[in-house]
């Protein structure tokens, strides 16, 4: 092989070589890139669950977070349009939280199921009953306003029962005697008027 065949498939391989590096480096981050994705998706704690309530309302709630929860609760009453909002609270600040999570997201579910203003009381809270003594962020709390569409007012139709004051109209075309000349000229002026006088009268 000639010196510049050697020259031409050192070169090759090197380009070669680089290509294949490259490729790998790319295969590497997004591999690295996916790991740590799926770290901070285990981080993320997904809790559900449904319940009815008295009034045959179908509700449902999920509570997603780490150390803040978020729970949404969707409620849907019959034909009925339906309605959600958000609750948030802090369960790693009730001491018992971190040894017996299981018994407190249970109780939060029984709570949630006997609010009797869900989504529309800010002042009610959804307690977890293990938590007594945890500060008030152990508990959920109404964080955004129900969905549920504002009733809406008819307004009422008000009838005007003002009769016209037809003396003040009759009063406005009393004096005929321009109306006459114009319509019927100077000599049958004064007939003209007569008659425009007594269709007056009967208008009023």
């Amino acid at each position: 092989m000639s010196l510049r065949g050697i020259l031409a498939l050192l070169l090759f391989l090197a380009c070669l070589s680089q290509l294949i590096f490259t490729a790998e480096s790319i295969r590497g981050a997004r591999r690295k890139l996916e790991r740590q994705e799926r770290r901070g998706d285990d981080n993320i704690s997904v809790l559900k669950g449904k319940f009815t309530t008295k009034d045959e309302t179908q509700c449902s709630w999920v509570a997603r977070g780490e150390d803040k929860y978020i729970m949404t609760v969707t409620c849907k009453p019959g034909n009925r349009n339906g309605f959600t909002c958000k609750y948030s609270a802090k369960p790693a600040t009730c001491t018992e939280y971190k040894s017996n999570s299981k018994g407190y997201w249970k109780q939060i579910a029984r709570s949630v199921k006997k609010q009797k203003k869900l989504c529309a009381d800010p002042r009610a809270m959804i307690r977890a009953g293990m938590c007594k003594g945890a500060p008030l962020d152990a508990h959920f709390k109404l964080e955004t306003s129900q969905t549920k569409p504002p009733k809406t007012e008819k307004t009422p139709i008000t009838k005007d029962t003002t009769l016209p004051d037809t003396k003040s109209q009759c009063k406005e075309r009393i004096d005929h005697s321009e109306l006459a000349k114009e319509k019927c000229g100077d000599s049958w002026a004064s007939l003209c008027a007569f008659l425009f006088t007594a269709i007056q009268s009967g208008d009023c």
